[in-house]
């Protein structure tokens, strides 16, 4: 103990050793060339540090910084042990020399400790090759994208024009039909033909529900066709759809409660009709002499809304609970209430043009509540191809 005090009590005395000079025989080639070459190389290690330095402080979001730090001062020591050397040849501060190479050393270690420690984390980064050959593949990528994207577009565009013509061309001989059955009707209303005024009633009836099947499915197929988004209040689409459901709300006694809803980027057409949608399915499955009470409410997130749209009526198998979302699939209620089964395969559409998901949670018999997602972030799309 008394040996290190006594070294950091004498740590830059000189009088124990003589300056290099005076050990040894040195000739002025043989002292120079040691002297220069230790300054040389102790210059080349005061400049590496400083270019690192500044390189980590104008890059900030450079990785590992702390092992630059670290290689940086392990070089700035390593240089100030030659430095030394050089200037020993006049002034014998072996102590000194001695406590420098100590620093260094632990340095050195601190060095070789920080890099194997981040050793997986620099064989996970990317060579200049491979980010380049990365770059190769997402370029090649976005050209598929963008092709598919355009014949996506192309076959959309024939699948609506189909759907526009399909229905044109199938409602006219509808309108026929039922006008010819309305005439048979008042041919035969005075003949008390049972089984005609019956086999007429189910000809009108599925007339009719033909018609309807083929204006949702183009309605269907119209959605998301040049949609652009605005800001809105879901207030007054609710108020809307209330006004439009009058009349069923009426005859059912409906009771629709509704909390303050947001005001959101959205499209108006799609989102009303959304609403229409699951209002009225709340009203039309309802359970027989039970008041339907529908409660419609939002919760905000940090990227979306989440609404829900809860009532007390005939609920759902969990079975079924995925199925009802995928058009023309037959369920029991449907056949039981009627319906066209494409309502909610309209919902699923116009929440996915939202960025949203749709799901439901319900009991047989116990009611159902779906939700729904609106993102906060939705991006203006136009159908700019023409």
């Amino acid at each position: 103990m008394n040996q290190v005090i006594e070294f950091f009590a004498k740590l830059f005395g000189t009088e124990s050793w003589p300056p290099r000079w005076q050990c040894g025989t040195w000739t002025d080639f043989h002292g120079w060339l040691y002297i220069i070459s230790d300054l040389l190389i102790w210059g080349a290690y005061f400049i590496i540090p400083i270019v690192l330095v500044k390189f980590v402080i104008q890059k900030r979001d450079v990785p590992l910084p702390r092992v630059f730090w670290l290689f940086g001062a392990f070089i700035v020591l390593c240089g100030a042990t030659h430095l030394i050397d050089a200037m020993i040849f006049w002034w014998p501060a072996y102590r000194f020399s001695a406590f420098v190479r100590f620093l260094t050393a632990c340095v050195s270690w601190f060095t070789v400790f920080a890099l194997i420690k981040i050793l997986p984390q620099a064989f996970a980064m990317k060579t200049h090759k491979e980010f380049e050959r990365e770059i190769c593949d997402r370029r090649k990528a976005e050209k598929k994208a963008i092709a598919y994207s355009v014949e996506l577009k192309r076959k959309n565009k024939e699948l609506e024009q189909f759907a526009y013509v399909a229905s044109h061309d199938l409602q006219e001989p509808l309108r026929t039909i039922s006008n010819f059955v309305g005439l048979i009707e008042e041919k035969y209303s005075e003949t008390n033909d049972v089984d005609t005024e019956q086999h007429l009633k189910f000809i009108v009836n599925a007339s009719t529900k033909m018609q309807n099947l083929i204006k949702e499915l183009l309605q269907l197929s119209r959605i998301g066709t040049n949609i652009s988004f605005s800001t809105i209040d879901c207030n007054n689409i609710v108020d809307d759809v209330i006004t439009d459901l009058e009349v069923s709300m009426n005859e059912s006694n409906a009771q629709i409660r509704t909390s303050q809803l947001p005001v959101l980027e959205g499209n108006e057409m799609e989102l009303k009709r959304l609403f229409l949608n699951l209002i009225s399915n709340a009203i039309k499955f309802r359970k027989e002499d039970i008041t339907p009470v529908i409660e419609i409410a939002v919760e905000e997130r940090n990227t979306e809304w989440l609404f829900s749209i809860k009532d007390n009526g005939i609920g759902i198998e969990e079975k079924y609970q995925e199925k009802i979302f995928i058009i023309f699939q037959r369920l029991h209620a449907v056949d039981m209430y009627g319906g066209t089964v494409i309502g909610l395969a309209s919902c699923k559409k116009i929440v996915s043009l939202h960025d949203g998901k749709i799901w439901i949670e319900s009991s047989l018999g116990e009611g159902s509540t779906f939700y729904f997602t609106i993102s906060k972030h939705l991006i203006n799309l136009t159908d700019e191809e023409g």
